[in-house]
């Protein structure tokens, strides 16, 4: 590949040097090359494409042509009106290019890769210059030029192109002399040498430089497009457009222009509805939201009414649209609809739109675990099972008549739905009681949301946007970073909990799994509780359950209790002390505090009696570190010496390490 574009440099910088000698000595095609760059003699990269965003129009190539776009109303029904003519000849496969390989990106916001912005740049950049060619009539005037040749003139040529070994004989010579036609190859070759992809110089519209604005005009459909306009086809293409699919959804933006001016924030939930509604008045009223009698839905949607309760709809109408498209592209999952009428009963006016969904997305999948947990526990306490309370539903496990219709349900998510209708059903929209069924997940939502409130509410607001992981792969990331000085590592460490030689994501399940089973257990959330204190708790309860999971592994494999190797736990040795570590509760603990393997892939050896592990600390207590040997015939084997995290030691102290087992196996002989 390599080779390929090294000889078609070689052959344009021929191409270059002959068409230069042929300008100076021929006033004819010097005339072709300076119309050429009269049209776009001052086209650069910079004002390849300007924007107008009160006019809402788009300049291309220095205003040789244009693309406006307008409102659709009464009697202006066409959005965009284009302007590819110039001295009324139309570029027609120029605009078919900027019509169907020009994308614009709407969500996916990551980097285009650079090879596909230089393939389309270079297409873009040749069909520009072939169309200016066809502007000047270039082919026609060159060979007009070649068909009136002196015999002088043809001489003149022939010995340039022979002394460049473009042919090897006097062609055009020939051709006048004997008023023969000229070979199609030769009359080509001439055009090309006129054209200004061979006459322009490198610095004239360089690939990289037309690379960067047109990567930059991939993102900037929200500047030239009516905001109304936008905002329909951002939602109806979730990544990209071109202006091909814009003109072809030209009948659908009529439809919900109005809506999107007038409801913006709420035009996500229109694409679960059915398109011969969209001219409706009331389509997106709250009586939509909230009744199951609406008829407006299609039939993804799945389960009706969309929200139980006027309060969720209400909080729900309060919302950005950064919210509101998430939870519309995600509400058939009525997890998602427990988290949002959870979040309803907490004051959010003054938290930033990102935070509020990053709390709906924390908690999008277990909020309907907790939920269950907590209705289970109130249909207990409340009697909720008893045939007088409820003729729909019985739990399982309770005795059941033949004829009992009544469904069997647990409580477990594949019953989510039958749950949320239950407790519908028996507290009758009594907002105390679903708040009372709510609160405990409400509060450790709210507590989520205000711990990612309080370190995001001190950062810009155009980094704000930037507080997900996900988000970082986004193309202007980094600039936004480096704008406000700050970085990568420095953005991200704020949005870690620390403690306890543990570090995790705010974002990571980590407190998350902890709450499940909390809940399990119906115990009461506090008022004043804090995320970094139920962090503190989910350290403890992981610590538990790996703890737990390793000792009920070990033991389905241990035959006899473990037993110490060494006749002392802890052994004093050239300024330095030795831990045996001889059991289950040591072992787990070493590994966790240093973060090793030592417990999952060493303790079942160290229960044969194949592997003998210490803590080695200096006295100091500056150094520790853990150590590793194999035990084969009576006799101690280095096998490693490492820091916290698998980092290797020194070899000093590798040295000190081996002359511990070197005196164990001689002086101390505890294995024999």
């Amino acid at each position: 590949m390599q080779q390929e574009h090294l000889q078609a440099d070689i052959l344009i910088s021929q191409y270059q040097r002959i068409a230069e000698q042929l300008v100076r000595v021929s006033p004819q095609l010097n005339d072709i090359v300076q119309d050429q760059l009269s049209i776009i003699g001052h086209l650069t990269p910079q004002n390849m494409f300007r924007i107008d965003q009160a006019a809402h129009t788009v300049f291309i190539a220095n205003e040789l042509l244009q693309l406006k776009f307008h409102p659709p109303t009464a009697d202006k029904k066409n959005i965009v009106q284009r302007d590819f003519t110039f001295r009324g000849q139309k570029a027609e496969l120029l605009e078919e290019f900027l019509l169907h390989d020009l994308y614009f990106l709407t969500q996916d916001l990551k980097p285009q890769h650079t090879l596909f912005l230089r393939q389309k740049v270079q297409q873009f950049r040749k069909l520009l210059l072939d169309q200016v060619f066809d502007w000047v009539n270039g082919q026609q005037r060159v060979h007009s030029f070649l068909s009136h040749l002196t015999l002088a003139e043809a001489e003149l040529i022939d010995h340039l192109m022979m002394s460049t070994d473009f042919y090897s004989s006097a062609i055009l010579t020939d051709s006048v002399q004997h008023a023969s036609e000229l070979p199609n190859s030769v009359i080509q070759i001439i055009q090309k040498m006129c054209h200004l992809e061979i006459m322009s110089s490198d610095e004239f519209l360089p690939i990289q430089l037309l690379m960067e604005c047109w990567d930059d005009f991939c993102f900037s459909a929200a500047q030239f497009l009516p905001a109304p306009m936008y905002r329909i086809m951002a939602l109806s293409f979730e990544e990209r457009f071109n202006l091909n699919e814009l003109i072809e959804y030209q009948d659908d933006i009529v439809l919900l222009y109005r809506h999107a001016q007038e409801k913006s924030h709420l035009l996500g939930f229109v694409r679960l509805m059915q398109r011969e509604l969209w001219s409706r008045d009331d389509l997106l009223s709250k009586y939509n939201f909230l009744y199951s009698s609406s008829t407006v839905w299609q039939k993804k949607v799945a389960k009706l009414p969309l929200f139980d309760y006027s309060r969720t709809v209400n909080w729900l109408f309060k919302q950005s649209s950064d919210v509101l498209d998430w939870i519309s592209s995600h509400i058939q999952h009525s997890s998602v609809r427990v988290a949002v009428t959870a979040l309803s009963f907490i004051d959010t006016s003054q938290v930033h739109s990102q935070v509020i969904l990053a709390t709906l997305q924390y908690f999008q999948q277990t909020s309907a675990r907790m939920f269950i947990h907590s209705c289970h526990y109130y249909a207990m306490q409340e009697s909720w099972f008893d045939p007088e309370n409820n003729h729909s539903m019985i739990l399982k496990g309770q005795k059941q008549s033949l004829d009992d219709q009544r469904i069997a349900i647990s409580p477990s998510i594949l019953y989510l739905d039958e749950w949320m209708q239950l407790m519908q059903s028996m507290v009758q929209k009594n907002d105390q009681s679903v708040k009372r069924i709510y609160l405990r997940l409400s509060r450790v939502m709210q507590t989520y949301m205000l711990h990612l409130h309080h370190i995001s509410v001190a950062l810009p607001e155009d980094l704000i946007v930037y507080i997900h992981p996900e988000t970082h792969q986004n193309r202007d990331f980094y600039g936004v970073l480096q704008r406000h000085k700050m970085q990568l590592d420095e953005f991200r460490s704020q949005f870690y909990l620390r403690g306890h030689h543990i570090r995790v994501s705010i974002f990571d399940s980590f407190v998350r799994d902890y709450l499940v089973d909390y809940f399990a257990d119906n115990k009461m959330i506090s008022k004043h509780v804090s995320w970094m204190g139920l962090f503190q708790h989910a350290i403890v309860w992981h610590d538990q359950v790996q703890k737990q999971d390793i000792i009920s592994q070990l033991k389905k494999n241990l035959a006899q209790p473990l037993q110490p190797m060494m006749p002392e736990q802890c052994i004093q040795f050239l300024g330095w002390s030795f831990e045996e570590l001889a059991d289950l509760d040591r072992i787990i603990q070493e590994s966790k505090k240093c973060h090793n393997c030592l417990a999952a892939s060493y303790a079942q050896r160290i229960i044969e009696k194949e592997y003998v592990a210490f803590h080695m600390a200096s006295q100091t207590g500056k150094h520790h570190m853990t150590l590793g040997c194999y035990l084969r015939d009576g006799q101690l084997i280095y096998d490693q010496l490492e820091y916290a995290h698998n980092k290797k030691t020194e070899y000093l102290f590798v040295n000190i390490a081996l002359q511990f087992i070197s005196w164990l196996n001689t002086e101390y002989a505890p294995f024999k």
